[in-house]
């Protein structure tokens, strides 16, 4: 069983993200979570074969009545700082609405992101995708790792 946490607060992307890889992945479990929160009590309860990771994330769950959680557009990185913190290596794959990734105040393309985050934090990413609804690109882009993996996990 390959164990994937999908962290994303957009329901119809999450749906999108988790319809792909249950489509591609035979045996796979996938674990969900939509704030900065819960992704972090997930990955430290628990290693993950896969993290799907959206860099922008709310502080907190949408609560009714409990006010409003904090929109983070680098949400994200706090989930890979946290994983690098617990010692893990977990493999990560960024997954973003964005065309740019935003690191120390300079924005990044998605293509350039990942090497810009092994230099400036010291975290590793497999890729860093840009996902559009109307766009095939980023199932392809997906496609590609989900094979390899797979292929290493058999």
């Amino acid at each position: 069983m390959i164990k994937i946490l999908l962290i994303e607060d957009d329901s119809f992307k999450a749906k999108s993200l988790q319809d792909f890889v249950s489509s591609v992945l035979r045996d796979v479990s996938i674990n969900n979570a939509s704030s900065l929160v819960e992704a972090i009590d997930q990955v430290s309860q628990e290693p993950f074969d896969l993290v799907l990771i959206d860099m922008a994330i709310p502080s907190h769950p949408i609560i009714s009545g409990a006010g409003s959680p904090i929109s983070l557009l680098t949400g994200g990185l706090d989930v890979l700082l946290e994983l690098k913190s617990l010692e893990r290596s977990d493999p990560c794959v960024i997954i973003t609405q964005y065309p740019e990734i935003e690191l120390s105040g300079q924005f990044f393309p998605v293509q350039q992101a990942c090497r810009e985050i092994k230099t400036q934090l010291d975290c590793e990413v497999l890729a860093c995708i840009e996902y559009s609804e109307g766009s095939e690109s980023w199932k392809a882009a997906l496609l590609d790792i989900l094979k390899q993996y797979e292929n290493t996990n058999s």
